[in-house]
């Protein structure tokens, strides 16, 4: 039958016998297409697989697009896997050989801190698994994939695609390098951030301290400056607490201490950028600034002033605010003295009255081009009497005036010079813009997230 002794698969068939398609002296014999003088034989000893031990001008003509995957490694740094395609073009003794390979790389980084103090990625271990060779000899002529080849390229790619990592790893120190910067804190002022301390690797984040050093801009450095300061008095420092349990949808957290937003608002103090001169006709919403107005709210001003006079008023901020954080709320402690100045003939000026006027100021905060931006309104102001030309007299007659003169006149001006922003760190090129912020108690902490 088909099968039996003189069929298809006996000894004597097609198959079989000496003369039989798969013996010595068919396909797979020494004479046939797979045997050593065939195909087979360009892959044998003498052959292609013999010259791959020579291989020379190994060079990566292409990479694709890796695709790259990161795993933390607690105390440690990253484990980093990259997986890509490899096109190379190397010489053998048969001529230009064309290799196409996957290639997963991983590698061991460990996060450490150089001699300059910049965060650094370094490569302590690299390992390439090769995957799907396949060669052309001539222009595809032949198409070759074998363990044997694998065995070379996975003793000389390592030398080549493992510096791929470090040229990585490198562009990501570049970033992590931009952490300490000086940056512009508008025309009055800078700010230094630099990293504290070897940054914390845990298996769900990596977490950074930075000092920051608030500066003016041809004076001392506010908050905590190395070297020997100005005499500039400081609020009480308010320890920085943990950061918060990070959300799902969130990849990233800054935690700004109440220390820092204080030291950006003694600058503004000091600079003088919150002080504020108002003149009748500035500001339209108010009415005259004239000793007629103000001598139908005070009667003593109206005696000692007949005629009426234009009046100048001017707002300083002699002492830093203070910034105190609570749950959902900011609210910045503001001391202010107005001294009104009688504008006589030759504009000569001379003093009505010196006020102090306490306030609580309502501040909000959100983030527009990696800026902190603060925003402020009027809580409550507190309103007393220091000197007065005229007597003494009741102040509480100009509260709603003082009221109408900070709604209208000075806090938009505060907020204007408040809307500059204070530039964020730069991590990794992370851009908190639009952030989500959650002001908290006693931590004294605004949290973009």
């Amino acid at each position: 039958g088909l099968l039996g002794d003189g069929g298809l698969l006996s000894t004597a068939g097609i198959l079989g016998g000496s003369s039989g398609l798969l013996s010595r002296g068919g396909l797979l014999g020494n004479g046939g297409l797979l045997g050593g003088g065939g195909l087979l034989g360009v892959l044998g000893e003498g052959g292609l697989l013999g010259t791959v031990q020579g291989l020379t001008g190994l060079r990566i003509v292409e990479l694709t697009l890796p695709r790259v995957s990161l795993r933390l490694l607690p105390g440690i740094g990253v484990h980093l896997n990259l997986y890509t395609r490899v096109a190379l073009n190397a010489k053998s003794l048969l001529g230009l050989l064309d290799i196409a390979v996957e290639v997963n790389i991983t590698s061991r980084v460990r996060l450490t801190m150089d001699g300059t103090g910049y965060p650094k990625l370094v490569t302590e271990r690299c390992d390439t698994l090769l995957g799907g060779i396949k060669v052309r000899l001539l222009r595809g002529l032949l198409p070759v994939v074998d363990n044997l080849l694998a065995s070379v390229l996975n003793r000389l790619l390592p030398n080549l695609l493992c510096p791929v990592v470090d040229v990585a790893l490198g562009l990501v120190n570049d970033q992590l390098g931009l952490v300490n910067s000086l940056v512009p804190l508008g025309l009055l002022g800078s700010i230094q951030y630099t990293v504290s301390s070897l940054p914390l690797v845990t298996g769900q984040f990596l977490e950074v301290d930075l000092n920051t050093v608030v500066g003016q801009v041809a004076g001392g450095l506010v908050d905590y400056p190395l070297g020997k300061t100005e005499a500039v008095p400081t609020p009480p420092w308010v320890p920085m607490p943990p950061l918060p349990p990070m959300v799902d949808t969130s990849s990233s957290q800054l935690g700004l201490s109440v220390n820092f937003l204080s030291s950006v608002l003694s600058v503004l103090q000091k600079e003088g950028a919150l002080d504020l001169d108002i003149s009748t006709g500035m500001f339209p919403e108010l009415p005259p600034l004239t000793t007629s107005t103000l001598g139908a709210l005070v009667p003593a001003v109206f005696e000692a002033y007949p005629e009426s006079h234009e009046l100048l008023l001017k707002i300083a901020v002699p002492e830093a605010p203070v910034v105190t954080l609570k749950k959902n709320k900011g609210v910045i402690q503001l001391m202010a003295t107005a001294e009104v100045m009688v504008i006589h003939p030759d504009d000569v000026q001379r003093s009505l009255c010196l006020l102090n006027i306490n306030t609580s100021l309502l501040a909000q905060f959100s983030v527009e081009d990696n800026k902190l931006k603060i925003g402020v309104s009027l809580e409550k102001a507190d309103v007393s009497l220091v000197s007065s030309s005229v007597g003494g007299f009741d102040v509480s007659l100009l509260e709603m005036l003082v009221d109408q003169i900070f709604d209208v006149a000075f806090l938009p001006a505060m907020n204007s010079v408040l809307g500059v922003g204070v530039p964020l760190p730069r991590l990794l090129n992370i851009d908190f813009t639009s952030a989500d912020i959650d002001v908290m108690e006693v931590s004294a902490q605004a949290f973009p997230e």
